[in-house]
């Protein structure tokens, strides 16, 4: 049977990127913890501005992100809005690109800018602005996709990965939305070709001598469709709110909705597409806070770096520093491994994941100075194994006692 502290330490859990053991502690009820974590009149920093590189070189170079990466980090930790910050991370993943293949900071910087200004409010104007981002462009090939000479790769992910899911189009539907989305271009201030006066650099626009503008077929609905014509489709399609809002209930709940929740939870998020209107049509089910629910996901590592930092009362990050102990787990921001985003779940729990997950500790300027079970509540873990406790309670120093905690099961479960 869970406790009362720890469902109310469940609910903050899922809701944000940490553990926000202050409010852990301190709620009366699981109520009030979801007031809380779902307040977004709590002011935040604005983000950091990229300044226009000196040349080609200035404008590749991956240390451009360590302040933006930084100020994140900070976000994540301090919690002043932690389902922003939450919805932040799932669009992240959900529509992932990476600096690997875009080789710029400045269109990742963009993008996650754009996730951010639409990661609370309409999937609908959030789907129209990833289609036509830069990152999303060149990370999809949608820069190489022409009238002349189609490529598909967007076409595909953004019905298989962003909206539909897989069995719920054709390939003739997407040649169409290939041939509707042709014509894009990536403004780079250093490739001469792309470059158009009156464009903001790093932006994207529509070169119609480039776009296939005849007429398409696409889901059962014809007409000589441009980009944004094509993405208005999937989203007429109901299928595209049973897909996305089932996989933001696994990302919250821990569990697979059954019919009639993803019914009211499809209905809630395609009225207007409100993304918080999904959130909260989703942790308004009585599964959001069942024992079964309790400890379901294993925790990424970046969720760990957060949940250490927070444990440590808001203590620093090293941005430079956690880029590299994240790189090593395959979980760095802005460097997903491929277009279906980050590895979740068991591929987690390997033995490579768990020894370096010490490595955090590295990034992060603090420990948890208190008792054991204290320490432990500090993750946000108030029902704990007695093997547990005795591990922790055995440990030597502060330091001893916060890497014991950190490599616990209960603090690798969320």
């Amino acid at each position: 049977m869970v406790s009362a502290r720890e469902r109310i330490a469940h609910v903050l859990r899922r809701c944000a990127m940490g553990a926000e053991p202050d409010v852990a502690e301190a709620a009366p009820s699981v109520d009030a913890a979801l007031a809380r974590v779902l307040d977004l009149g709590v002011p935040v920093p604005p983000p950091p501005v990229l300044p226009p590189p000196a040349d080609e070189d200035a404008a590749r170079d991956p240390a451009r992100l360590r302040e933006p990466l930084g100020w994140w980090l900070q976000r994540m930790v301090a919690g002043e809005r932690p389902i922003e910050e939450r919805l932040v991370w799932f669009w992240t993943d959900h529509f992932a690109t990476g600096l690997q293949k875009v080789r710029s900071p400045d269109l990742i910087w963009r993008q996650h800018l754009t996730i951010r200004r639409h990661a609370t409010g309409s999937f609908a104007d959030l789907l129209h602005a990833i289609a036509e981002d830069g990152a999303m462009l060149v990370y999809l090939d949608g820069v190489q996709n022409t009238a002349q000479r189609r490529n598909e790769n967007f076409a595909r992910e953004v019905m298989e990965l962003h909206t539909l899911g897989r069995g719920h189009y054709t390939q003739d539907d997407v040649v169409a939305a290939a041939r509707a989305c042709s014509g894009w271009v990536v403004h780079l201030p250093f490739v001469a070709p792309t470059r158009r006066p009156g464009t903001e650099p790093f932006s994207s626009y529509l070169v119609p001598a480039r776009h296939d503008g005849g007429v398409k077929t696409l889901l059962g609905r014809t007409g000589a469709f441009g980009l944004h014509d094509a993405i208005d489709v999937l989203l007429e399609q109901e299928q595209t709110a049973r897909t996305v809002g089932a996989k933001l209930h696994r990302a919250l709940v821990g569990l697979e909705p059954d019919g009639r929740t993803l019914d009211r939870v499809a209905a809630a998020f395609r009225r207007d597409w409100s993304i918080l209107a999904a959130v909260e049509a989703i942790v308004s089910t009585p599964a959001f806070t069942s024992d079964e629910a309790v400890r379901t996901h294993v925790r990424t590592p970046l969720e760990k770096l957060v949940a250490l930092a927070q444990a440590a009362g808001g203590a620093p990050v090293d941005a430079a520093q956690a880029w590299r102990v994240l790189r090593v787990l395959g979980h760095a921001p802005f460097l997903p491994p491929n277009p279906a985003g980050y590895p979740q779940g068991r591929a987690l729990l390997g033995p490579h994941g768990l020894v370096h997950t010490f490595d955090l500790t590295t990034a992060v300027a603090g420990e948890v100075d208190a008792d054991p079970r204290a320490t432990l509540a500090r993750f946000g873990c108030f029902d704990v194994r007695d093997e547990t406790l005795a591990a922790v309670a055995g440990a030597p120093d502060a330091r001893t006692r916060t890497l014991l905690a950190l490599g616990s099961p209960e603090v690798a479960l969320r």
